[in-house]
């Protein structure tokens, strides 16, 4: 009997090890399956995210949520979704999910370009899209021998339809990246058709600190950036395409102090107050991403400048094709 009763103490030890090894694996292969089941929302959520973020920065989306147009004085003014297009709507008319996915589809076209500037498609190259994408999106596209890019097409005309191929871009829209304060930042940046004017940006992936270097995320300071020059001009005022700087710096201060009317303020920002390192990092971010694509920028250049009078004005042809 005494030694039933020693038994018994030996094995209820052992016993509970084992109850809490059992529970341990039910529970990790619960969170397992939880995990798995909210991975795909997660990442539709993110790439939801990132065509709000595209059409941002091409002004087609406002910040507020709305769809946006121009007028015939060239002005952004609100839009909604109608039969395959934008029209002339109001703020209150807020982009719904599905239609922020139609516009970014039909009118963002991934595109792949080359060291020489040539532009492939993705079947061209035989390359998948999806595992491009997300592959190398930490990496940054520019770093490869073919880099992402973005033909924006023009708001389409009552039952036109458009060959994303043939239909001339009214912008192109570049993946950038770069290193802040903490960790890496995520954005994209917005061209006209000269391939030297910005049309817009957003930084939208970041850990900055909150009312410093992350400010970088919010549209009073993302505005500044429209119809700056990514081609800094020299002194002259006239720009070298081939030698220029390329990108936007971010200085310290106020650009109008630091540059005043010198013709290099025309590819400068404004810096944040308190975030100097944040601003470095999105100057060298901007110069790193954009240097590969300069043969590609100098051919949208010199194909606006051939065109003469018929495309003289990006910001005519922008205006024009994208009214409702």
């Amino acid at each position: 009997m005494p030694e039933e009763q020693s038994n018994t103490k030996i094995s209820s030890p052992l016993g509970t090890v084992a109850f809490m090894a059992t529970l341990s694996l039910i529970a990790a292969l619960i969170l397992s399956v939880i995990a798995s089941a909210l991975q795909e929302p997660k990442e539709i959520a993110k790439d939801l995210d990132r065509s709000k973020q595209m059409l941002i920065a091409a002004k087609v989306l406002s910040h507020d949520g709305y769809f946006l147009v121009r007028d015939d004085k060239g002005e952004y003014i609100p839009a909604q979704f109608e039969n395959g297009r934008l029209v002339k709507g109001s703020a209150e008319n807020l982009a719904t999910k599905a239609d922020i996915i139609k516009i970014y589809e039909s009118r963002l076209i991934p595109l792949l370009v080359d060291k020489e500037g040539n532009l492939k498609t993705f079947q061209e190259a035989k390359i998948d899209l999806d595992g491009y994408v997300s592959k190398y999106r930490s990496i940054g596209y520019y770093k490869l021998p073919l880099m992402l890019i973005y033909k924006l097409l023009p708001n389409p005309q009552e039952g036109e339809k458009q060959d994303p191929m043939k239909n001339e871009a009214i912008g192109w829209v570049i993946p950038v990246n770069g290193f802040g304060l903490w960790d890496a930042i995520y954005g994209y940046l917005a061209l006209k058709p000269d391939g030297d004017t910005v049309i817009g940006i957003t930084w939208y992936d970041q850990k900055e600190t909150p009312g410093l270097g992350a400010n970088i995320a919010e549209p009073y300071w993302q505005n500044q950036f429209y119809d700056k020059k990514i081609f800094t001009p020299g002194s002259s005022g006239q720009t070298d395409f081939k030698s220029a700087p390329l990108g936007i710096t971010v200085v310290k201060g106020l650009v109008a102090e630091v540059y005043g009317d010198s013709p290099r303020a025309k590819s400068a920002v404004d810096g944040m107050a308190g975030a100097t390192l944040t601003g470095n990092g999105v100057t060298q971010g901007y110069k790193d991403v954009l240097a590969p694509y300069r043969p590609f920028f100098i051919k949208l250049h010199d194909s606006d400048t051939k065109n003469g009078a018929e495309n003289s004005g990006s910001d005519k042809t922008h205006e024009q094709t994208t009214q409702s």
